[in-house]
């Protein structure tokens, strides 16, 4: 009691007090930045200049696992393209299981390298025309939702967020465990990887 009755001592405690709740309040505010910037992953991004919301990354990626596992499911009935349909549909699965979006990007790149090693082996296996038209039509849905994801303005988001944060926002990360909106790295596929489907596709008559 009677250090508190000391002036200098009641000085210094309300400043250390002071203090805290600041850092505590610039804390609170930057885990629901976190918050704010990741829902847009899961809920799309508001693009206030176009005035509409673009689609989420993660509707996408529903699409983009769909067409996977149909395109798998496809060419598993082939001997030979057999084990590289079982690495997609593998991948796949931990797409689906991962928690975090860094976890969910790190799997959908596992996937996608699985998926062009499979349409590379499939262009010399003996496909029935059925089969090159229905692959033709699983990869032309997959190579849309993947440059979408690419196209996507949540990295932006993300980026501004890092961006955009106050030195003692940036304090108090390097000291508390503040976490920070993870980025979807993905990367755009070329046209040109579409062409022996779509060949082969209007060679069956689709």
């Amino acid at each position: 009691m009677k250090l508190l009755k000391n002036r200098k001592f009641a000085i210094l405690l309300t400043i250390v007090i002071a203090v805290l709740a600041t850092l505590f309040g610039v804390y609170k505010t930057s885990v629901r930045y976190t918050r704010s910037v990741e829902a847009m992953f899961y809920d799309g991004v508001y693009l206030s200049n176009d005035g509409y919301t673009q689609p989420a990354i993660s509707s996408h990626l529903e699409n983009s696992a769909n067409a996977a596992l149909g395109l798998a499911t496809l060419m598993g009935s082939y001997p030979e393209l057999a084990d590289k349909a079982g690495e997609i549909i593998s991948a796949r699965r931990d797409l689906l299981a991962a928690g975090s979006i860094s976890d969910k990007s790190s799997a959908n790149l596992k996937m996608n390298g699985f998926v062009i090693e499979l349409l590379d082996a499939a262009m010399s296996a003996n496909l029935t025309d059925r089969d090159k038209n229905a692959a033709s039509q699983y990869y032309s849905t997959f190579i849309g939702a993947s440059n979408a994801i690419a196209n996507s303005s949540y990295n932006v988001k993300v980026a501004d967020y890092m961006n955009g944060r106050s030195i003692l926002m940036r304090i108090i990360g390097a000291v508390l465990p503040v976490k920070t909106p993870d980025f979807f790295n993905s990367a755009a596929f070329s046209d040109a990887l579409t062409w022996p489907w779509n060949t082969l596709a209007a060679a069956s008559g689709s």
